[in-house]
């Protein structure tokens, strides 16, 4: 017979992917609807990403181990790795792809899985923090639909954001008990969002660093062989396995493509980027904004909680929630400001992965990541002096799905030129360059 606590823990997953389910097909209506149909090819971005990972799903299938001599730039050769190759996320919409041969469903569907599988990961990481379920759902809401992804449906790379609250759940399994089983599983999900989105893999790597240093101090772990070597054993699988898939970007590199600090500035985030957020709730405020960068306000219900949460620590794990989050939240604000902020060009002269970047305001969205945390933190403060928390928490979580509401501005699909339905009946153009 099933212990007890199994099928509690089976129930509340259920409750909760269903939950993020009904949540996803919501908050993107009418994406769920219309998958094959809709989508943003009315931008270069956009257009891109549907190639993009339309593109992965069919090399997985017919030839993996050619996925980066990419249909473009003919003759040249590894040309996915001119931008981002998107490999996780073609891997994810490869059923979709196989089955409809419709780059608009395959897209669609990647996207609809990463916002389902966010608002789970950050639900589980704040019920891991705070054993609290009320305030891991208005957190998860928080991050999972925050109006910076809203921002960039276009770019599809920009929407995957559902290993960053997997891995700072990792991570703190790792703190909390450090084996070497724990950390080679930290490597692996730093691996899998890296694998997803490029930019979200190098914020990983910045942020795991500073949690790793922040929780040594406010433990005193300097010389706990056993978390020090868990970290490095996840640091050295890490590596080991993201190896293969950076060689075709470091030959690029070595022609020449960098980004210079010269390109960041221009993508830097300014103070009225904190204000701006296309979502029913939040409009109303953009005409009396001077231009913003982008799209980084994190949402009313997740400032406020997220202030309140970094002021309501009480125990010793609220206070290191609070060092750990409160202090990426307030490092990713001051470098997503760009070069003129300092810190950003401190960065880039000394981790080597920032000359892959060239937009700063996109640190934004883990400001709004640090916030949702902190913000679980407050809710759960607040709940503990209420004598009906269920229903003041239900109410919460409720006021953030309505705060978050946005219209997603999506086209019809463009119709496919008959010329590549034509490309799409000859052989490879591999075979019949080797022929000629």
């Amino acid at each position: 017979m099933m212990p007890a606590r199994v099928r509690r823990e089976r129930r509340e997953l259920a409750v909760v992917a269903i939950s993020a389910a009904l949540l996803t097909i919501v908050l993107t209506n009418p994406i769920a609807f219309r998958m094959g149909e809709v989508g943003r090819a009315d931008t270069a971005d956009g257009q891109y990403s549907l190639w993009n990972v339309a593109w992965v799903a069919h090399a997985l299938l017919h030839d993996p181990l050619h996925v980066f001599d990419a249909n473009i730039f003919w003759p040249h050769r590894g040309t996915l790795a001119y931008s981002e190759g998107n490999l996780a996320t073609g891997l994810v919409a490869a059923p979709m792809y196989w089955a409809t041969n419709n780059p608009y469903a395959a897209l669609n569907f990647a996207v609809l899985v990463s916002f389902m599988l966010t608002a789970i990961g950050t639900y589980y990481l704040v019920r891991y923090l705070l054993d609290d379920r009320r305030a891991a759902a208005v957190s998860a809401i928080c991050f999972a639909f925050c109006p910076h992804l809203f921002g960039h449906m276009a770019e599809v790379q920009a929407l995957m954001t559902l290993g960053i609250p997997v891995t700072m759940l990792a991570f703190h399994r790792v703190a909390d008990r450090p084996t070497l089983g724990r950390g080679a599983v930290l490597g692996l999900a730093m691996v899998a969002e890296a694998l997803f989105s490029g930019y979200y893999g190098v914020f990983l790597v910045l942020m795991i660093g500073f949690s790793v240093f922040a929780v040594a101090w406010t433990r005193s772990l300097w010389r706990n062989h056993r978390y020090w070597l868990s970290i490095a054993t996840g640091a050295a699988v890490a590596i080991v396995t993201i190896a293969p898939f950076y060689l075709p970007y470091a030959r690029i590199q070595r022609l020449g493509f960098q980004r210079t600090l010269a390109d960041a500035v221009r993508y830097g985030a300014n103070w009225s980027s904190y204000f701006a957020s296309s979502a029913y709730a939040h409009a109303w405020l953009l005409p009396f904004l001077p231009p913003w960068s982008d799209v980084n306000f994190p949402g009313i219900v997740a400032t406020i909680f997220g202030v309140l949460g970094f002021f309501a620590a009480r125990t010793k794990r609220e206070r290191e929630i609070v060092v750990v989050y409160g202090g990426f939240t307030l490092l990713a604000f001051w470098t997503s400001l760009g070069p003129p902020a300092v810190l950003y060009t401190v960065l880039y002269k000394t981790v080597p992965l920032l000359a892959w970047l060239r937009t700063p305001s996109r640190f934004g969205l883990i400001v709004s990541f640090g916030l949702s945390i902190l913000a679980g933190l407050g809710v759960k403060r607040m709940l503990t002096t209420s004598s009906r928390g269920t229903l003041a928490g239900s109410a919460i979580a409720a006021i953030a799905v309505v705060e978050l509401m946005v219209p997603l501005g999506l086209s019809d699909a463009i119709p496919v030129a008959p010329v590549y339905k034509v490309l799409a009946t000859l052989p490879p153009g591999r075979r019949a360059v080797r022929r000629l």
